[in-house]
Parts: C-alpha cells; structure tokens; sequence
C-alpha cells in the first residue's frame, strides 16, 4: 500500500476543519427541525383554524442569526489570529460554540432564546471559518495546498449527511428531544477540539512572524514528523525572507491599506469576491431551505430526499478533491457556473404554472436542483474557500481573509433572512430561482476577471503576482519564482554577512 504523504500535516488539518463542520452542520440540521410539527408546536404561533406555523418573519430570524454571530466572528478572527495565534483562537472559538448550544438547550419555548444561542453559537463557527482555513493554507506544503483546502469543503459535505440523517431519524418523534437532541450534537465538535488541541503545533509562520524562530522550527518539525531527513533551515530562510520582504515594503499592515492602496485592495476583491461569488448563485436556498422547499413541491419524504442529496454531494466533493491538482480552475469554474445559471432558470421557469407545483413537476425541480448542487460541488463548494485563502497574501494576510469571510457571512445572511419573503411573502414560489439566475452572471465575470492558476505556487509567488500587477487570466503563463526566490534569500544571507562583518571591525576598532 503506498505510504500517505505528510500524514501529520492531514491530522492538523483534519483538526482544522473541526469547528467549522458545524457551518455545514447548523444549515441542515436547522431546516429539518424547522419543519417537525413539535418543534413549530413549541416555537410558533397558533392559527385561526387551531394549528400552529412558524411565520417567514420569524423563521428569517432565527435561521439567519446565525449569521450574524457568523459574521462578528470572523470579524474579530483577524485580530485575536495576530495577538493569539491560531491555536488560542480555536479555543475560543470552541468556548462560544458550548455557550450557545446551552443557551438553545435552556429552553423549551422561546424564541428569543433559540435566536441568542444561535448567534453565539454563530460567534465561534464565524471564529473557526476565519481561522481554519488560514492555517491550513500556512501549514500545507504548496504542492497540496489545493487538496488540503479543498476538503474544508468535504468535511462540511460529511457534517450535512450526519445532519439530514439526524433529522430523518427524528421526524416520529413527538416530544422535546426531536429538536433538542441535533442542537445537543453539536457539543461534539468543540469536545474534539479540546480533546486535541494539545496535539496540533502553531503556524510557524506565526511564530516566525512573531521572532519566535526556535519555536517556528520545533513546529515545522512535529509537522514533518514522519520524515525522519527532513531539515527546516531552508523553509525557515524562504519565509524569513518573505517576511522581511513585507516588513521593507510596509513596516506595518494597516487596514485603512485595505481601502487606499491599490495592490492590497485588489487581493481584498480577488479573496472575499470568490466567497461573494459562491454564495449568490442560490445554492443557499437548498442547504437552508431544502427540506422545507422539498415539502412545499409536494415530496412525499422531504427529509430522505435532502439525505440522498447530501450522500451524492459527498462524493462530487471527494472527486473534486481527488482532482484539484489535475483541473484547471478557470475553465472549471466557468462551466459549472454555466450549468448551475441553466439548472436555477429551468427552476424558475417550472414554477410559471403555479407556486403548487404537481408531483411530476415536483420531482423535475428537485432533479435540477441535484444537478445544481452537483455543479456546485465539484467546483465553487471546495474552490470557493480555497481561492479565498490563497488570495490572502502579504503583511495583512489576516486582514484581508477576515473581510473575505465577513463578506461571506453577509451574503449568507442576506440570501437566508430574504428568502422565506421571496418565497412566501412576494408570492415568487420556484419562480425564486429566476432572481437567482441573474446573480449567477455576477458569478461567472467574478471568473473571468478574477480567478487565476496558482496550482503549485508558493504564498511568496502569488504575493509577487499581485505586486506585479499581473492580471489573473495571465498567472498561469508566468515562470516558476523557486529560483527568484532563493536569490533573494542568498542576497539576504550576503547582506547580513557583511553586515556582520562591518559591526566586528567596528568593534576592534
């Protein structure tokens, strides 16, 4: 059997994704709960003809909370990320996750409580996804950065199957535990990360920056420790060098630079453009929404349906990931995003007839929104996140990463809190998909311009791409910078000698 390459760097981001599986985890789970009677019984309003419904006020609200608490998080993952490092941060982010899954169990009853825990709750998930992939991206070896970023997309994809497979599991039961227990599950996650925190090295690029270099090295080596030759002099020297590189072109990063430099403004659209660009093609009106949209098209088992979906997604993800490194992503991209515009127009175009769609109109809808979520899991689900990350390059690193995820959180929220209107409220139905059609085009210019080939380069390279000003559809074209880049280390190590050298004879003297 052939030996697994870097398997500890796989553990530590494995480890990674941890928290984050909740992001995928919370968007099903909650969609099926939403719709079993007891819990609209506990958490609705009653009828005039004695029954109880959730209103698409309410239900907005307390779906997109989440989101909210969501964006805070990853607002405030980039400075905890530079004062902590990332382990601390995972911490945290685990704290808030226990607070507000407690803050849900609490009660029985009320809403306001369901909506606060889910915003805290949010809180650590938003910390998690603004960290997680950052250090994986730092820990992974350049040649697997794709792969590894990647299966942030297929942990989520697994968390959703636990989730519809939870939720199908409780739809005959009538008592509190049928919403209580998938809000309980929860806990695992966070328990894992405590459980494994000991066991997971800090980015060394953090510690480097931060002029902890012996401990850079110890950490690079527990990260290699199944490769009993490897040395971490030279990629210590590489990010040193780096380092020193952003230190010389801006002695400290700024986020007002964000706005006024242009070189870091374009690595500000180019990162939080692809989770913009993944989120506003209407793949969240089928994780939030799915079960309920499923209900409202007439299945007969909604929730083994949203089950089945999420199974045929694990396995597009892990294609996807399998070829990361083989596909090229602009033309990838650009065919998906055309698939998914026709399968959300089809949609749209089915439910002219009527927002009641019969049974056979019913299940051709669903078999558009499979190839729809297919689509999308091939390319924008494991690709989106990736881009993201390796986009966030140079001194404001953090910075730029956690506007990206704070876009993302805002887009999420803004498609989840508008979707029960557009749906019931404006009366749209399947008609829905038509507005959705539309931001697909936003979705695929963001390709065209922005989406560049970096299988294979280095962060230094790609931050080099943007100093250059060099446009994206032109990155696959340019020479390999190994080369570049070892010059510029060896200029360094001359510099520094004959600095050395300098202060010795003044000291004689």
């Amino acid at each position: 059997m052939a030996r697994i390459q870097y398997p500890y760097i796989w553990f530590c981001c494995a480890f990674a994704t941890l928290g984050g599986c909740l992001y995928g985890y919370d968007g099903v789970y909650f969609n099926g709960v939403s719709t079993l009677d007891v819990f609209v019984r506990h958490f609705g309003q009653k009828t005039s003809n004695g029954g109880y419904e959730l209103p698409p006020a309410d239900l907005s609200v307390m779906t997109s909370m989440m989101n909210v608490g969501e964006l805070v998080g990853s607002v405030s993952a980039a400075p905890l990320n530079n004062l902590l490092g990332r382990k601390k941060v995972f911490l945290c982010g685990s704290v808030a996750i226990v607070v507000g899954v407690i803050l849900q169990l609490a009660t029985s009853s009320s809403r306001a409580m369901i909506t606060a825990g889910r915003a805290v709750l949010g809180l650590g998930v938003g910390q998690f996804c603004g960290t997680s992939p950052l250090y994986m991206g730092e820990i992974a070896p350049q040649s697997m950065r794709g792969p590894l970023l990647m299966c942030w997309q297929l942990v989520l994809s697994i968390a959703q199957i636990f989730a519809a497979g939870i939720n199908r599991g409780m739809i005959n039961i009538d008592s509190t535990f049928a919403y209580r227990f998938p809000i309980a599950f929860q806990l695992l996650f966070p328990f894992f990360i405590f459980v494994g925190i000991a066991f997971v090295p800090e980015s060394p690029r953090w510690l480097l920056r931060k002029g902890r270099r012996d401990d850079a090295e110890r950490s690079l080596r527990r990260l290699h420790r199944k490769e009993p030759q490897y040395e971490p002099e030279s990629e210590i020297r590489e990010m040193q060098a780096a380092l020193d590189l952003e230190a010389r072109t801006d002695d400290e990063g700024s986020w007002l630079q964000l706005l006024k430099d242009p070189i870091e403004r374009r690595k500000v659209i180019y990162s939080a453009g692809a989770l913009v660009a993944q989120q506003i093609n209407g793949i969240q009106w089928f994780y939030y929404f799915g079960t309920v949209f499923a209900k409202a098209i007439g299945l007969s088992d909604p929730f083994l349906m949203t089950l089945i979906v999420f199974i045929i997604q694990v396995f597009v993800v892990l294609a996807a990931v399998l070829l990361g490194n083989k596909l090229r992503r602009r033309p990838l991209l650009m065919i998906t995003t055309g698939i998914m515009t026709v399968s959300i127009f089809v949609v749209g175009c089915l439910g002219i007839p009527g927002n009641d769609p019969t049974k056979a109109i019913g299940k051709v809808i669903i078999s558009f929104v499979i190839i729809e979520i297919v689509a999308f899991n091939f390319a924008w689900g494991p690709l989106g996140w990736t881009i993201a990350s390796e986009m966030a390059v140079g001194r404001n690193r953090n910075r730029i990463y956690a506007v990206a995820v704070a876009c993302f959180w805002v887009t999420v929220w803004a498609t989840v809190f508008t979707l029960p209107y557009l749906y019931y409220s404006a009366n749209l139905g399947p008609k829905t998909g038509f507005v959705y059609t539309g931001l697909c085009f936003i979705t695929w210019a963001y390709v065209y311009f922005c989406v560049g080939e970096v299988t294979g380069r280095s962060i230094e390279e790609i931050e080099g791409f943007f100093r250059d000003g060099i446009p994206a559809r032109q990155w696959r074209n340019q020479p390999q910078k190994s080369a570049v880049i070892e010059a510029k280390i060896d200029e360094e190590s001359d510099i520094s000698e004959k600095a050395h050298g300098v202060e010795q004879e003044n000291q004689l003297q």
